[in-house]
């Protein structure tokens, strides 16, 4: 399927192409829609500035990939393990754009992303213990049963997401926007009691 080693300014559609294995193929500013890469073996590969549209990435690897400024639109990302990707060693905002996606039971543990946005999408069983998300947008998600611990959400903003566990003693949220009342969320773990009365 990819015969050459890059790609510029591709527009790849309605492409099935799951369980298959991509190795050091670098794609710049590429636009995927309505394309079919469950379980798909990324290894090596470099994605920078590409688009996803309504694609099918379920439980696909990245092992030793990059991203920069990558977005995904309306696709499924259910069980990625983001770990397994090669991130920069310096700190660089807004690798990765995820609107209305679902993320379910995916792994960003230690992996900085400041800036990035994971806005109105389906977040739950996430692990992003020790992770960056400094100024990250992650408005409108869903994180119910989604794992913080030594987070970063220094300015974040969670306005509007839902069912977030966070516990402000074990995580940094410092200028982090919440809304009532999921913001009461942030007390549950202080072992005190909230009457409603």
């Amino acid at each position: 399927m990819f015969t050459e080693s890059e790609y510029f300014d591709e527009q790849f559609k309605d492409i099935q192409f799951s369980k298959e294995e991509v190795v050091a193929v670098h794609f710049y500013d590429c636009t995927f829609t309505n394309c079919e890469f469950s379980e798909t073996v990324f290894d090596e590969c470099k994605f920078t500035g590409c688009t996803f549209i309504h694609c099918d990435l379920n439980l696909m690897k990245v092992a030793n990939s990059k991203f920069s400024q990558v977005y995904f639109m309306q696709s499924k990302l259910v069980g990625v393990n983001w770990t397994e990707a090669e991130w920069p060693r310096i700190t660089v905002p807004s690798l990765l754009k995820f609107e209305e996606c679902t993320l379910n039971h995916s792994t960003f543990i230690g992996v900085a992303l400041p800036q990035s946005t994971i806005m109105n999408c389906s977040v739950k069983d996430v692990d992003f213990r020790e992770a960056d998300l400094t100024k990250a947008n992650l408005r409108g998600s869903d994180f119910t049963e989604s794992v913080f611990g030594e987070t970063n959400l220094s300015g974040a903003d969670l306005s509007h997401a839902s069912n977030y566990q966070i516990d402000p003693s074990q995580n940094r949220i410092r200028q982090a926007k919440f809304m009532l009342p999921e913001a009461l969320n942030l007390l549950y773990c202080m072992d005190i009691v909230i009457d409603e009365d």
